[in-house]
């Protein structure tokens, strides 16, 4: 299969992070024009792009020390997300689950949590009508101490709302060595039965497939984020397996975060000889400079099977958390 063909498929995105998926001309622009302090020694145009393997998944989350820095108003956003939904069309891509943590938004913008959750809920609903892509957001929490408190703020806000359908599903991200709070999982499963939103955790991401385990068994995650851990672990495939729990692979992701090592094969390799079930995704595109195609190009790469690429747009509606067409 060659680029061309693989362009032309249509496609579906399951695990992209909003400001990830930003061109990185428009993140600059925006950062000028409203004259961002910069932190010492980041050089924008260097800086803002992940094009190597980094040391560690701190130096590969290097771009978010100005990320976190925009959008500074609504109108703003709706720049950042015209961006994003254009770098969706050009992959063809016809449904996509958006993740984004709402907080540093509000806190930002200096606006109640309820109101940023509007603001991102309005434009994604807005784009997705403009641009004909079904579009759905993923909540994102921070691992660490905070993050009972933040999952309760983004859950009230998200009440305040009227239960937005747009928002279908909630994500644990970060670093995997910040330990939470043991109230956290059952949060998110109290979470999941009282307003019927999917799960998805980033775990074994940096080797810890403890975490994965954890996903599944206290989360009770529905998808798991990158998981490349679990090809450690026989039981944990078949765990993964045997309740049908999806593993969001993103290979070009994998290789510039070191979770994969460039000597290594990708673990997708030993899921697909397990039937773990995936999909394949591209995580922060344009900080890659890359896109879903370049993703899917990377797995055909490690696999050479071009029958698992044509199923792929139907596993993806299969694992989608969007209800009705694209989903459960």
């Amino acid at each position: 299969m060659d680029r061309n063909e693989i362009q032309l498929m249509r496609k579906g995105e399951l695990h992209v992070h909003l400001n990830g998926l930003v061109s990185s001309d428009v993140i600059r622009n925006l950062l000028v024009h409203d004259e961002a302090e910069l932190p010492f020694g980041f050089d924008l145009e260097k800086d803002l792009n992940i094009l190597q393997p980094a040391d560690s998944l701190l130096s590969y989350l290097k771009p978010w020390q100005v990320l976190r820095l925009i959008p500074k108003s609504k109108n703003c956003l709706k720049v950042i997300i015209e961006s994003a939904f254009l770098n969706l069309k050009s992959q063809n891509i016809t449904f996509v689950e958006i993740r984004n943590s709402i907080l540093y938004l509000a806190l930002l913008n200096n606006i109640a949590v309820d109101e940023a959750m509007h603001w991102v809920v309005s434009e994604i609903e807005c784009a997705s009508e403009r641009h004909k892509i079904k579009a759905a957001l993923i909540l994102t929490i921070s691992r660490g101490d905070y993050a009972p408190e933040h999952l309760r703020s983004l859950l009230d806000a998200y009440e305040k709302l009227g239960r937005p359908d747009i928002v279908v599903g909630l994500d644990l991200a970060g670093n995997e060595e910040s330990e939470s709070p043991p109230e956290t999982g059952s949060l998110f499963l109290k979470a999941k039965d009282k307003y019927e939103l999917k799960v998805t955790i980033h775990a074994g991401e940096t080797g810890r497939v403890e975490n994965i385990v954890s996903a599944v068994n206290e989360f009770g995650a529905d998808r798991i984020g990158h998981g490349t851990a679990a090809s450690k672990s026989i039981e944990v495939m078949d765990l993964l397996k045997t309740r049908n729990i999806c593993i969001e692979v993103c290979p070009i992701s994998n290789r510039l975060t070191n979770a994969v090592d460039e000597s290594e094969s990708h673990p997708v390799a030993d899921f697909i000889a397990h039937n773990v079930p995936f999909v394949i995704c591209s995580d922060n595109p344009a900080i890659h400079c890359s896109s879903l195609t370049e993703d899917y190009l990377e797995f055909y790469r490690e696999t050479n099977s071009s029958q698992l690429l044509r199923d792929m747009y139907s596993n993806q509606k299969k694992y989608s958390f969007i209800k009705g067409e694209y989903g459960n």
